[in-house]
């Protein structure tokens, strides 16, 4: 394991040897503040610089993305994502979710797609509700809205409208975490001891959604803060009463978000007349408290190895306002 403390020094070289050239001012006081902690390995610090947009761009990396053909239209993912886009590229990405999306979707409705991702439910979105409908995409990584912009550009979606911040219940700044070969990301707490891989500017999405006339679906998984995204977009759901579909991830709400995974079951009840957990492609269970959610959770959880990491996909149908 990594364990050389960086130091000042190992700014100036990091900068010369991963994207030569001296450090800017603003990176610069950014590595200083970080050095200073002393909990900062030269091991992240190299790791940080890896994962930025100008060392991707740099290494060529941007070019090596695949297209990858649906009914009708297509997507782009990395070579080298060992995560979403592995799973994209081999047909097995989320069947289950997949399948409770589609019965959702129809020509004009307005879908809210929130840790957007690489843009796979985007783009089959975009595709299902054609040019009447309306699609908003709310992702804060650059490495994935590159190709959810290239995606929007490669089919000539007009009907989509990108949101490059978090999802939060507060106009802030957020530290994540993410690594080089991996879409997936999380946010980090505030008394984090881990070094962010990134910073995301996150909004609340109530002030920056435009006025909907309609909005018919919502899916959010954000790696525990789901809680914080459904604060700020709580005015848009109580008005609309969407359909949502949520990771429900009891580790990443605890970790991440410093949440009661059963706080946040509590707010989905509160606006559903019922709860679904998604077991696979062909079978859900209905629940009607979040005990019974966090008893298949345990049951999903002992079944994966019971390292306590496992994660539900949750159907929630509001009740009636």
């Amino acid at each position: 394991m990594d364990s050389i403390i960086a130091s000042r020094e190992d700014i100036r070289y990091a900068y010369r040897l991963l994207l030569g050239r001296e450090p800017d001012a603003v990176g610069m006081r950014t590595f200083q503040a970080m050095v200073a902690t002393g909990r900062v390995t030269a091991g992240d610090m190299a790791a940080l610089i890896m994962s930025s947009a100008e060392f991707r761009a740099r290494q060529g990396i941007d070019a090596d993305c695949i297209e990858v053909g649906f009914d009708g239209y297509s997507m782009f993912v990395r070579a080298d994502d060992l995560d979403v886009g592995a799973t994209v590229r081999n047909g097995t990405y989320e069947p289950q979710v997949v399948a409770a999306i589609n019965e959702h979707l129809h020509v004009g409705a307005t879908v809210l797609d929130v840790g957007a991702n690489i843009g796979y439910y985007t783009a089959l979105a975009a595709h299902k509700v054609g040019p009447t409908g309306r699609v908003f995409a709310v992702e804060p990584m650059d490495k994935n809205l590159q190709l959810i912009y290239r995606t929007i550009w490669h089919n000539r979606f007009r009907n989509v409208q990108v949101l490059p911040f978090a999802a939060s219940d507060a106009a802030q700044l957020l530290p994540m975490a993410t690594t080089a070969r991996s879409s997936n990301g999380e946010v980090l707490p505030h008394d984090t001891q881990r070094a962010p891989s990134l910073f995301a500017q996150a909004c609340v999405l109530d002030d920056l959604l435009p006025a909907l006339d309609r909005l018919d679906l919502v899916k959010i998984d954000i790696e525990g803060h789901e809680p914080h995204a459904w604060r700020g977009l709580a005015r848009t759901l109580a008005r609309h009463r969407p359909v949502v579909l949520t990771e429900f991830h009891p580790q990443c709400l605890r970790d991440n978000a410093h949440v009661d995974p059963i706080a946040y079951l509590a707010t989905l009840f509160a606006y559903a007349s019922s709860v679904q957990v998604l077991v696979d492609q062909g079978t859900r269970v209905a629940c009607d408290r979040p005990d019974q959610v966090m008893q298949q959770w345990h049951v999903a959880d002992v079944r994966s190895g019971g390292r306590g990491d496992n994660h539900l996909d949750l159907l929630v149908h509001p009740a009636s306002a």
